[in-house]
């Protein structure tokens, strides 16, 4: 805690991509109207573990609960942007509606409340934003030679992972690999869980030829049409 100053508001920008639920890197800037009020009444943003927290000089608090009026009605207003340059791959920057900066909001308790005190009371500490990981198909990629193409296949561990059947596929040098597509896009994770493995066969005959593939990272990201809609794809190769 600053000395001197209270939190009048904090906000958690969570993101599902990372373990830890938050972002990293993450950075805040006011836009005009909220630095010019943060300057005049002497409020702090400070970034803690789980949150941004708008501090409040105690010596002003008098002065700033009198200019109430002049609060912006959808609160502190900050561009954030991550210094993550992976940061475009696993956030759905589109329903951001943004090429990789977005918008937050600090809400003020209302101005309405009976007095100074109800309204510290109030101060709205806990208020949180989630964005939108990327979701994309997993297509692997057997470099090298595995056999009869039409006998492997991809299974999820959990069985819960639907993968396409293997096809043929000519990389840009003209090699041609086999490629296995997840029918269903996957959300982009720091540290994915699945467990997807490489099966020759099917039913009790399958046998394991890979117990653990490799996960996709965001960095992987293609984009290709599946079922007339171009969306996105992590390649993951895998080499024999």
């Amino acid at each position: 805690m600053t000395l001197g100053y209270r939190p009048i508001s904090g906000l958690a920008v969570r993101h599902p991509y990372f373990v830890a639920g938050w972002p990293a890197a993450l950075q805040l800037q006011p836009d005009a109207p909220t630095a010019a009020l943060m300057s005049r009444f002497d409020l702090l943003l400070r970034g803690e573990p789980r949150r941004f927290v708008v501090m409040a000089n105690t010596r002003l608090l008098d002065r700033l609960w009198s200019a109430r009026d002049e609060w912006p009605a959808d609160g502190l207003s900050f561009a954030a942007h991550s210094a993550d340059p992976l940061w475009a791959y696993y956030t759905d920057v589109r329903a951001l509606a943004t090429s990789g900066a977005f918008r937050v909001a600090f809400p003020l308790a209302p101005r309405d409340c009976p007095g100074q005190a109800d309204w510290l009371a109030a101060a709205p500490l806990d208020h949180a934003v989630d964005l939108p990981v990327r979701r994309t198909f997993w297509k692997y990629l057997l470099v090298g030679d595995w056999g009869a193409d039409d006998a492997l296949g991809v299974a999820d561990a959990a069985g819960a992972v639907p993968f396409g059947d293997p096809a043929p596929e000519t990389l840009p040098d003209g090699a041609t690999v086999t490629a296995i597509r997840s029918t269903v896009p996957l959300a982009l994770e720091e540290r994915p869980r699945h467990r997807f493995q490489l099966r020759r066969g099917s039913g009790a005959d399958a046998r394991v030829l890979m117990a653990r593939l490799p996960v996709a990272g965001p960095a992987a990201l293609r984009r290709e049409v599946i079922g007339g809609a171009l969306c996105d794809v992590s390649e993951i190769f895998v080499n024999r």
